[in-house]
């Protein structure tokens, strides 16, 4: 094991990895919003099939959700792509706080790290609402 320092990209996306949701770039576009937040349908993107431990925590949060805002909450599953194609369609989304993110450590640290390319960018695409 290396008696080195760790590298401060590294860090950033390890705590990145205790997302539990992130709302798309640019989180003043939300603090804006006007009080009737929200006013229409909120949609949470997990990147694995349904039944899954991170599909049931978006549904428990959704549902909850739900129940307190008087808005409905429909969970997205993209599967697929080691989670790529679904961070890359929430990083593209509006940044509006309508579209939330269920990221695991594989989408904010493993791809980054041994993926060449990738279609998001997990420091700068992503905000962090809760952990």
């Amino acid at each position: 094991m290396g008696g080195g320092l760790p590298n401060p990209r590294m860090l950033k996306l390890r705590g990145a990895a205790i997302v539990l949701l992130t709302l798309t770039t640019a989180a003043p576009a939300v603090a804006q919003t006007s009080g009737d937040y929200p006013n229409r349908t909120i949609r949470i993107v997990v990147p694995f099939p349904p039944g899954g431990p991170a599909d049931l925590i978006a549904r428990f949060v959704g549902q909850k959700m739900g129940e307190d805002f008087g808005q409905a909450v429909v969970i997205e599953n993209r599967a697929g792509g080691n989670t790529a194609p679904a961070a890359q369609a929430v990083a593209r989304a509006a940044p509006d706080g309508y579209t939330l993110f269920t990221p695991m450590d594989t989408t904010m640290v493993m791809n980054p790290l041994v993926m060449s390319s990738l279609p998001y960018d997990p420091l700068k695409d992503f905000s962090l609402i809760s952990r």
